[in-house]
């Protein structure tokens, strides 16, 4: 079952950020993702350079249809370096509490 997205990257925890990352990576790198994307975004080129000047209208729903496009695929980059920074700082706290419980005479 899909859980429901919480509003702003502050309320999620590093696990989940990292998990986003994955999911984000895996799309990112798959196959299909990767032709739909080009294929969609060669279309949308092809129907502006071929649409009269004068269909301003048409012109601009390419524009938006293109800069959507763009969007998605930023976002997900995004998403993914996000959880790259995420693995990062949840590394470098555990390292911390590693460190500060060897100072304390603690263990495992």
């Amino acid at each position: 079952m899909h859980k429901p997205r919480q509003s702003g990257s502050e309320t999620m925890s590093l696990e989940a950020k990292i998990h986003q990352a994955s999911r984000a990576k895996e799309v990112l790198d798959n196959e299909v993702y990767q032709q739909a994307f080009t294929d969609y975004k060669t279309e949308i080129i092809k129907q502006w350079e071929t649409s009269p000047a004068r269909d301003e209208d048409g012109r601009q729903r390419l524009w938006l249809m293109l800069a959507t496009l763009n969007k998605v695929q930023s976002m997900l980059q995004t998403t993914m370096e996000t959880g790259k920074l995420a693995a990062q700082e949840l590394e470098h706290k555990k390292s911390i509490a590693d460190r500060l419980k060897e100072s304390l005479g603690m263990t495992l």
